[in-house]
């Protein structure tokens, strides 16, 4: 059971999560706006990929 409550946003459980605080929501979509802009999609995947399995997360 989650310790935050999901907020009704699109996207991933991760994002639903963040939009309880909209400035860091905001931060990190911004983020990956610039990320995508900048890296490959592919590298993008693996990044995501390897992030959710060092962290024990099912992706």
């Amino acid at each position: 059971m989650a310790r935050l409550p999901d907020i009704n946003v699109e996207g991933t459980p991760f994002k639903k999560v963040l939009a309880n605080t909209p400035e860091i929501l905001d931060a990190i979509q911004q983020m990956d706006k610039a990320l995508n802009n900048i890296l490959d999609p592919e590298l993008m995947e693996m990044l995501r990929l390897r992030t959710a399995s060092n962290n024990g997360c099912d992706y």
